[in-house]
């Protein structure tokens, strides 16, 4: 039996860095299927190996050759398989122009995050804001609720901007945002 490597590192196989073709001889190492509780990794030296130590490659397709119990049970080693064809090469990104796109939605949401809890500057809502707005945060949503409430149907958008924009200028963004929906869904 040769004492040389049945695949040396050179190999145009792709084998595991760990694969016995790579130190042993033909004949010297089994090859399975797939990995079974047959051959468990020694941690000791994180090779694969049966239960009588005799080392085993669990990938025929990149050893080249067909599973076989050829050193436990002496079975012939066979030719070589064909080595797997390469991958095809990557495909040409089309020649059209990228679009363009909107900040990443992390950097909005960063954004936010680092405004909420904070005041804002008066918003930049231009429509009339409601007269009325409460001095203090408790007393928010009971004035929502009143211009929703009070509006007519074909002014309720404008008029909840309105409200929105001025509560933005007094108080903090998450609190404002917390009013608005509770007083939108009924509480």
């Amino acid at each position: 039996m040769p004492s040389e490597p049945f695949l040396p590192e050179e190999s145009a196989h792709e084998v595991c860095w760990l694969c016995p073709a790579l130190r042993c001889p033909a004949g010297a190492f089994d090859v399975f299927e797939r990995p079974t509780g047959e051959c468990a990794f020694d941690p000791a030296d994180g090779f694969r190996y049966t239960a009588e130590r005799i080392p085993v490659c669990v990938h025929p397709s990149k050893v080249g050759l067909p599973p076989g119990r050829y050193a436990s049970h002496g079975e012939p080693v066979p030719a070589p398989l064909p080595r797997r064809a390469p991958p095809p090469p990557p495909v040409a990104p089309l020649p059209f122009p990228a679009p363009a796109r909107p900040p990443a939605p992390s950097v909005l949401v960063a954004t936010l995050r680092r405004r909420l809890g904070r005041r804002r500057p008066p918003s930049p809502y231009t429509g009339a804001q409601p007269a009325g707005l409460p001095q203090d945060l408790a007393d928010l949503a009971r004035w929502v609720h009143e211009l929703a409430a009070a509006a007519p149907p074909d002014e309720l958008a404008e008029e909840l901007a309105g409200a929105v924009g001025a509560a933005l200028g007094r108080f903090p963004e998450g609190e404002v945002l917390a009013v608005l929906r509770g007083s939108l869904s009924g509480g």
